[in-house]
């Protein structure tokens, strides 16, 4: 700014502290709201008040949070200080909430220190400093300088500031990067500069939180695939090893880390079948193949990968050795607290696993989210068939508990003489048939990871009274003991029953009903989600395909036709039952069609499905009438368009629309 501009802003400034009215023409719009906001705020212009500074400890829990934006933006924070700290500016990194939780520079030369102290810990948003380059980025959420005069409290009328946001992956306000120092020795560049320096600390927190969530998928698949019985070999293109589970492993007598790498031919020998595959692209179905080294005969199923984009990535086998244990040889287990007992349940399901873009299904999804940073109880509501489990397995992966372990009970399949004890666990002693020693229930099972209680509408009454005392004490006692053992247990219970009804009927108490219904999720049946047919249809087929070893499966539009109009009783289970049983019945040819589909709405609903899934689309109409004209005029086209009511042109046009042979 010149020094007219300089002295034409103070004035601006000076008479709107006095009351005197704002002179809008003369005050960029960004700070004129700002200043109003300050107003509003009663922010003294003087500064009168002593400014609000927070302590920063490693205890402060908000501080850790921002320990990986404070070390990803130091570098970044060093080299613009670089550039700017000899003419006297500092720069700081402050929180979403306007706090200096980082700072090079103003802590040690006296050029830094000309500006007045900036302190870790300073509260620098609107509502404490006033119109300022941190606190007005906070609210506009954009890059943003603010000069001298536009400052609104008269402590910072020396200071010029830079200021740009930092935004998370998620797309959310982590921090803000800012540049502060003498007004005269401002330059242009600056917020140039700050604005780069921001992008640079985002793409580097993208790219961990990218890192990050490749390093914990392949954590996952990599216990998901050691948790199999069946051995698995996947090897890349040019058959070399990429992954082999804990089973395999052991029927080969190597050592699983370190044969990745190794070409398969070295465990199975020249006449390894998964190369012919690599070769040909022809899947294979329990082939024999006799290891020399081992003395015994495997047989060997198998089928290529591919990318999302289509692209072959190499091929994976299921191996079967009859005369070997394929149990996984037990690993050393950890020391357990006394009395307790962890049996962990393998957990597949994330919510990348639940298949869907509608409304519904995308609104159950954000309220997984939600219930999966709680540690409250979830009621998970549905039709049987739905997936209540997968949405249960979603809420504890994506949860902090997800390396502890997962204990699922259905109350439902539970007989009733044994879910007491299944839950709670016994003493030895307890009752006839008591295992020496007793046994822990679920709950100690939980202990530390999370419940899920399944078909929970169906647990006896007697028991509901012991289960509201756990969740209210954390403390179990088990069957013919008088002890307690604390646990630490999230529950996540689910019904397809209306549990306010059956708690009239008296089959429910109310109280355990208050307790499980904190966080609720209703997962929609298939028949209001009826747009995400294409994508479960796709994604099932693919799998039963694989498991059925068919790889020439083609679902034809007709087949998907009939399921829009069936209203699937047993959602996705009973899609899952169709689609097998179709692709059991297809044929060599593999096609999926709506007499397959008729097939089950017959033994099902009596036919009724059936005829109402005779309306055809009418561009299919259109061509067996044009056919149909056709043939009783003998192939005369004059002929035909008088039958049909159309013209010559319009009959020839369709004719080549729907690739009609003339005879």
């Amino acid at each position: 700014m010149t020094d007219k501009q300089i002295q034409e802003m103070r004035k601006v400034w000076e008479r709107f502290v006095a009351g005197q009215g704002l002179d809008s023409q003369r005050l960029r719009q960004q700070v004129a709201n700002s200043w109003r906001r300050c107003h509003r705020l009663q922010v003294d212009p003087h500064n009168a008040h002593q400014p609000r500074t927070i302590q920063l400890t490693g205890q402060n829990k908000n501080f850790e949070h921002l320990q990986q934006l404070i070390k990803v933006a130091q570098p970044v924070m060093e080299n613009l200080h670089s550039l700017v700290g000899d003419t006297g500016f500092q720069v700081v990194l402050a929180d979403s909430h306007g706090t200096i939780v980082s700072q090079v520079g103003g802590q040690g030369s006296p050029e830094d220190m000309s500006l007045g102290p900036m302190r870790l810990g300073d509260d620098w948003s609107e509502a404490t400093r006033g119109t300022n380059a941190i606190g007005t980025c906070l609210v506009e959420q954009k890059p943003i300088q603010i000069h001298g005069f536009e400052h609104y409290c008269e402590s910072n009328h020396d200071l010029a500031c830079s200021a740009a946001p930092i935004f998370k992956p998620d797309g959310s306000l982590i921090g803000i990067l800012n540049v502060s120092g003498d007004c005269h020795l401002d330059s242009l560049h600056t917020l140039a500069m700050v604005a780069a320096g921001a992008k640079a600390i985002e793409n580097k927190l993208r790219l961990i939180h990218t890192r990050n969530k490749l390093r914990t998928a392949y954590q996952d698949s990599t216990t998901i695939i050691n948790a199999m019985w069946e051995a698995l070999v996947t090897v890349d293109t040019q058959g070399k090893i990429t992954k082999i589970n804990d089973a395999a492993a052991q029927i080969f007598d190597v050592d699983a880390n370190n044969v990745v790498g190794w070409h398969v031919s070295n465990l199975v020998g020249p006449q390894a079948p998964i190369l012919e595959l690599l070769k040909t692209g022809i899947g294979y179905k329990e082939k024999e193949v006799f290891l020399e080294a081992q003395g015994f005969s495997i047989f060997s199923s198998g089928c290529l990968l591919y990318d999302d984009q289509g692209t072959n990535t190499g091929a994976i086998a299921i191996i079967r050795a009859p005369s070997v244990d394929l149990k996984p040889k037990p690993k050393p287990k950890p020391k357990q607290k006394p009395h307790h007992h962890v049996a962990v349940a393998s957990t597949y399901y994330t919510l990348d696993t639940i298949i869907g873009e509608s409304d519904v299904i995308n609104e159950a999804k954000r309220r997984v989210e939600i219930a999966a940073q709680s540690p409250s109880t979830v009621l998970l509501l549905g039709e049987s068939g739905t997936g209540k489990e997968m949405f249960a397995q979603s809420i504890h992966r994506c949860g902090n508990r997800r390396e502890q372990p997962f204990v699922a009970i259905n109350c439902a399949a539970t007989p009733e003489n044994l879910i007491e004890s299944e839950l709670f666990g016994y003493e030895e002693g307890a009752f006839t048939g008591a295992k020496k020693g007793g046994k822990p229930g679920n709950l100690e099972e939980a202990d530390g990871g999370t419940l899920f209680l399944d078909e929970v509408g169906d647990m006896p009454i007697h028991v509901q009274v012991k289960l509201l005392r756990v969740l209210q004490e954390r403390k179990v006692k088990r069957v013919g003991s008088n002890s307690e053992i604390p646990v630490d247990i999230r529950v996540i219970a689910a019904t397809h029953k209306n549990l306010p009804k059956e708690i009239k009927a008296g089959r429910f108490r109310t109280d355990l009903y208050f307790r499980l219904n904190v966080l609720c999720i209703s997962i929609p049946s298939l028949r209001d989600r009826l747009q995400d047919l294409p994508l479960l249809i796709k994604a099932l087929t693919q799998r039963l395909s694989e498991k059925l070893g068919r790889d020439n499966i083609t679902v034809d539009e007709s087949f998907l036709r009939a399921c829009y109009v069936y209203p699937w009783p047993g959602n996705i289970r009973e899609l899952e039952n169709i689609l097998e049983r179709a692709i059991n019945m297809s044929g060599p040819e593999g096609v999926l069609t709506a007499e397959l589909m008729e097939l089950h709405t017959e033994l099902e609903t009596d036919g009724e499905v059936k005829r109402q899934s005779k309306v055809r689309p009418l561009k299919e109409l259109e061509r067996e009438m044009i056919e149909l004209a056709l043939s009783e005029a003998d192939g005369n086209v004059s002929k035909a368009t008088m039958l049909l009511g159309i013209s010559r042109n319009t009959i020839y046009r369709k004719i080549k629309e729907h690739h009609i042979e003339l005879k």
